[in-house]
């Protein structure tokens, strides 16, 4: 009977982590699949490129495009949207609550 006692406790111990890893495994997964991040991140590389670029422009490259860098230009406004979108995510963060349907005609698939 001496067993019993640890053994529940035990069980018990087991049953609130399973609950916890649970709990994390649903958030974590809603922030993994956050589509703000993948566009952030995307418009973030394609920004950067593009001002290295522009920083690195020949004066031919600029004399097309009537003296103005737009290299440079068109990258400092796309990273600035890429960072707009990371922080968007980092500030709001989705959380599992918001992901479900709230919807009551919609049936629910289970």
């Amino acid at each position: 009977m001496a067993n019993s006692d640890p053994e529940r406790q035990a069980r018990e111990q087991i049953a609130k982590t399973e609950e916890a890893e649970a709990r994390d495994r649903a958030t974590g997964m809603a922030s993994l699949f956050d589509l703000r991040m993948v566009i952030g991140g995307l418009l973030a590389l394609y920004g950067l490129t593009l001002t290295v670029m522009g920083v690195f422009a020949s004066d031919d490259a600029k004399a097309k495009a009537a003296g103005i860098n737009i290299s440079l230009w068109a990258g400092l406004v796309i990273l600035a949207g890429g960072a707009i979108f990371l922080a968007w995510a980092a500030l709001r963060p989705l959380r599992a609550e918001d992901l479900q349907d709230t919807d009551p005609d919609h049936p629910k698939a289970e």
